[in-house]
């Protein structure tokens, strides 16, 4: 299973590390942060930072990437 989190948030962290604490069964994650801090707090798994290009990027992103499960965890404002 691949799971995409859009994160930048303690939650996002937080989810990231009880998933990375499920290796070597758990699911591979990748970390998608926006990139508008300078040195942000990397979480674990596969981070990949800056946009997708709007919603049609962002569907042939996880086409791409076979990704099975997307979490949105960003900020709500």
């Amino acid at each position: 299973m691949h799971v995409l989190i859009l994160g930048g948030t303690t939650e996002a962290r937080r989810l990231a590390e009880l998933l990375a604490a499920e290796q070597p069964a758990g699911p591979r994650v990748t970390n998608s942060l926006a990139g508008r801090v300078s040195a942000p707090r990397t979480p674990p798994g596969e981070v990949r930072v800056g946009g997708f290009g709007g919603a049609d990027g962002l569907a042939a992103w996880l086409r791409e990437h076979a990704v099975d499960l997307l979490v949105d965890a960003t900020h709500p404002f």
